[in-house]
């Protein structure tokens, strides 16, 4: 089985070309494809990311010519195209024509030096010259002229030299210019030069030229540290494949500029063309706009070797002298397309393929052809054998324990995770924790998160309805579900929540409380290159979520140097408000890449407590007594603003009516299950919690008590929970004449019960109350170990609007560190009030979590008439250390060895 795809077009050359060499470029075909032209066989190339080039001057005619392109799917080196991604095959880059006249620049490099001190520079041109006619030249008759302009287009330098020699087919030369104090090129400020050659006769006309943009730096491996123009670097990466849910592989401009401007805005400052050279436009955008580029040989064989394999064996390509020539080519052909380009850096040599002698082969090529870059290859942590094939350690998917154990080994290398935090579905937690230990160990220098984008192919159904589909939505077999849904953005471009955690983490400029009282804050400049001139600091302090007072500060602060400022806020006066100070960084000016005011770093510190609403004794004396009343199936509580109803059998509040409106749908229940996360299925929490999933329904009523205290009916309901070991709940609530039920959940898990996914209630509500507001972390979803990038804020908005949609419905919408929450209709009005004394979480969506788990995509959810309102002491965290077996930390867990004790009111909305 080996589809093939079949090409035919007729084209023109132009008449100017007559003369001149013409050759077609392929810059992308998968995987491997033949080429004629005018039926005669031109030629065969394989590698499905690099450009395959052929001359077919010799076949051309006068008039129409006819090109034909037999593509195949699968070729004998798919075997090194093993990557995690779609099955796609065919043309899926540009393919155009091109001539040049028959002396001409063939190929140049283009190499700047800085000095010891990163002040001067030396630009090295070294250039082929091919004489594709063997033309007779005299000697002297030619002459190289180099010429370097800046970014405003002026002339910086210029050096000629003239050939004086025969040139037989080709010629290689070699010319060089001082150039005092240049301005350099890092991904924070990414300043280019244009380079141009030109062939010139010695009478000053031109042959031809060619040019390219470069920038001054230096990379290198320095006491033992990764530096870039002499400051240690710190990669806050990401893994980028190339995908767009509309047209697969092949990437509009426009594409690669949302990706870019949404990284830069988001404090990505390096990318790893995983797995395989992106576009030649990609690395454009990277030298202008300023990312570090780790580029990528096309290369994976993941298939062919397993984790804990101790030797070669079978592995492709591993030492066999049969792959090496192929690998070489690849590893070539990437060199010698992105050599020029200064925000490429290191060069990786694939990806997942083990180990073995090719890869010090192909180690030794680049080090050899490019000494200005450093190479890297994970795959020697499985096999050391190989360790000379990488200038780095790099691992994949460390827990940050082991992170920190490599950087307390006195290692030799510098250490990068290559992959990290990997992004399936509702994840990335923890990702602070990884932060915390670079900015920690100098010898630790950043990550690359698994991945840019979610790989998904937008179709619809039968019946027209619209979606994104994952692996065997077209029914193929086999195939990996929804793992290559792995963005920290939508297949269609637009953010994830996931998102946010990662500027925070990244954030370049950090700020630490010193004297809450005396408003002292330190700010530490973390860019290594960018003083904070450009930039404003915002302040203000907010009162229970709103702004009391704010500000600006001028701050002028050096790369790499700390200082202390005063925030000049007035004395806080309204007592038994939370005050919160928030400050921020944002620009003055517009970027390519940003707009004026975009924030890039913020933090937040709370000068004084929050304090929940209490009922008022005083104010209920003159509120109409309640009155409790058992019949032989129900507690009735009655008020003149509230009605509530319990079962008696089972101690469940079937019924909450405010002012006559009732409010629920069905019972209120314990919960302590939340729809699975794909990194929860990863790590078999159902199988090992799910106990926890149908703990409500295997409640067993114990006693159901209830007595008048003060204004106040309690109700307590005592329950054992059939969990073998069995687990006790009681549920509390404390009703109040004006319709405040405060209420109180005690769980004490059976003795060694597996963790719980998360201990609170859950509310089956009116459709009515669709709008959301809440005084928590937002306004995206939050949770326990994925909050760090969530402001402490007042927040609104459709509860339909919290739903997350992750390729396959999961847990989302949840909110942390909330202090209260407001259901109501979309246009306020009537609601309901949810607040806690100490911090609490809150989810509203319109569906269940059995709901959520029960549909593989987000358009066969069953159409929802409820508001699902779940109040919870605490959900476990996240996770995302990978998504195939990496428990969620332990500090984000709840265990069962304790007893959970969770309190709330309930009541009208005012």
């Amino acid at each position: 089985y080996n589809p093939v795809g079949s090409y035919i077009r007729e084209f023109t050359v132009p008449d100017v070309w007559k003369e001149q060499p013409v050759y077609i470029s392929f810059q992308g075909v998968e995987s491997a494809f033949y080429v004629w032209v005018n039926g005669e066989m031109v030629g065969y190339s394989e590698d499905t990311f690099t450009p395959a080039e052929f001359d077919i001057s010799p076949y051309l005619v006068e008039g129409k010519n006819k090109l034909a392109v037999e593509v195949y799917r699968w070729c004998d080196a798919s075997w090194l195209e093993d990557q995690d991604f779609w099955r796609l095959s065919g043309i899926f880059r540009e393919v155009y024509l091109y001539s040049v006249p028959a002396v001409h620049i063939s190929d140049f490099f283009v190499r700047p030096v800085l000095d010891d001190e990163y002040r001067h520079a030396e630009l090295q041109i070294d250039a082929a010259v091919t004489n594709y006619y063997n033309e007779t030249i005299d000697k002297n008759t030619l002459q190289l002229e180099a010429l370097l302009y800046d970014q405003d287009r002026q002339l910086v330098q210029k050096q000629t030299l003239t050939i004086a020699d025969y040139i037989i087919d080709e010629g290689s030369f070699t010319l060089s210019m001082n150039v005092p104090e240049p301005e350099k090129w890092s991904a924070e400020s990414p300043y280019l030069y244009t380079v141009v050659l030109a062939l010139k006769n010695t009478d000053g006309a031109c042959r031809g030229a060619v040019s390219c943009r470069t920038g001054f730096r230096r990379f290198e491996l320095k006491d033992g540290l990764m530096r870039i123009n002499g400051q240690r670097i710190l990669f806050k990466g990401v893994n980028r494949h190339e995908f767009s849910p509309d047209t697969g592989r092949a990437l509009s401009r426009e594409d690669m500029i949302t990706d870019i401007e949404l990284m830069k805005m988001h404090n990505i400052n390096a990318v790893r063309t995983s797995h395989y050279p992106n576009q030649s436009v990609w690395y454009d955008l990277c030298d202008e706009y300023g990312l570090y580029v780790i580029d990528e040989t096309n290369l994976e064989t993941h298939g062919t070797w397993r984790y804990g394999q101790q030797e070669l064996e079978e592995t492709v390509p591993g030492s066999k002298l049969e792959w090496r020539d192929n690998v070489l080519d690849r590893c070539n052909s990437m060199f010698q397309r992105d050599k020029n380009h200064p925000s490429v850096i290191i060069w990786s040599l694939g990806n997942e393929s083990f180990g073995g002698d090719n890869f010090i082969a192909m180690h030794d090529f680049l080090k050899e052809a490019d000494p200005s870059r450093l190479v890297h290859y994970e795959g020697i942590f499985h096999y050391r054998a190989s360790e000379a094939a990488s200038d780095m350690e790099s691992t994949m998917y460390a827990r940050p324990q082991d992170v920190e154990k490599y950087a307390n080994s006195n290692p030799d290398k510098p250490y990068i995770i290559c992959e990290y935090s990997h992004a399936m579905g509702n994840s990335c937690g923890g990702l602070h924790l990884y932060w915390e230990l670079f900015e920690k160990y100098d010898i630790l220098q950043g990550a690359f998160i698994w991945d840019w984008i979610d790989q998904a192919i937008r179709t619809q159904t039968a019946d027209g309805i619209p979606y994104l589909a994952y692996g065997g939505d077209f029914n193929e077999t086999p195939h990996d579900g929804n793992f290559s849904g792995n963005g920290l953005i939508f297949a269609d471009r637009t953010k994830t929540p996931k998102l946010d955690e990662v500027k925070k983490c990244y954030q370049n400029v950090k700020f630490e409380s010193l004297d809450p009282a005396a408003s002292r804050i330190r700010v530490s400049n973390r860019f290594l290159f960018t003083s904070l001139d450009p930039y404003l600091v915002q302040w203000d302090v907010t009162l229970n979520g709103k702004v009391s007072q704010s500000g600006t500060l001028e701050l002028s602060l050096q790369p790499g140097n700390q200082t202390e400022i005063h925030v000049p806020y007035s004395p806080l006066d309204d007592e038994g408000k939370e005050a919160i100070l928030t400050v921020s960084l944002v620009r003055k000016e517009s970027t390519k890449w940003a707009p004026a005011g975009h924030e890039e770093a913020w933090e937040q510190f709370v000068l004084t407590p929050y304090i929940a609403e209490q009922p008022e004794t005083d104010a209920l004396a003159n509120v109409q007594a309640l009155e409790a009343a058992e019949s032989d199936e129900e507690l009735i509580i009655r008020g003149s603003a509230v009605s509530l109803r319990f079962r008696l059998g089972t101690g469940d509040l079937t019924s909450y009516a405010l002012s006559g409106r009732e409010c629920l749908l069905a019972p209120a229940r314990p919960n302590f299950w939340r729809a699975v996360t794909d990194n929860d299925l990863g790590n078999r929490l159902p199988e090992r919690s799910g106990v926890w999933r149908t703990a409500h329904d295997r409640r067993k009523l114990l006693s159901l008590r209830w007595h008048a205290e003060g204004p106040a009916v309690v109700v307590s309901s005592h329950y054992r929970i059939e969990t073998h070991p069995v687990s006790s709940l009681t549920l509390e609530y404390r009703i109040y004449p004006d319709g405040t039920v405060r209420v109180l959940e005690t769980l004490i898990p059976g003795a060694g019960l597996p963790d719980i996914p998360e201990v609170g209630m859950l509310f089956l509500l009116d459709e009515g109350l669709d709008a959301i507001s809440w005084y928590g972390r937002g306004p995206h979803d939050n949770y326990w170990d994925r909050k760090t990038g969530a402001k402490i804020g007042r927040y609104e908005g459709k509860v339909a609007d919290q739903f997350v949609p992750y390729l396959r419905p999961q847990e989302c919408g949840n909110k942390t560190d909330v202090r209260f929450a407001l259901l109501t209709g979309e246009n306020g009005g009537d609601g309901l009030k949810f607040e806690s004394s100490s911090l609490m979480e809150v989810c509203a969506l319109p569906w269940t979590p059995e709901e959520l788990e029960g549909s593989d995509h987000a358009y066969k959810l069953p159409p929802s008439d409820k508001t699902v309102l779940r109040i919870n002491y605490k959900q476990m965290g996240v996770g995302g250390d990978d998504s195939w077996g990496a428990p969620i930390h332990e500090e984000f867990t709840l265990p069962s060895n304790r007893t959970y004790s969770f309190g709330f009111t309930m009541g009208a909305a005012r």
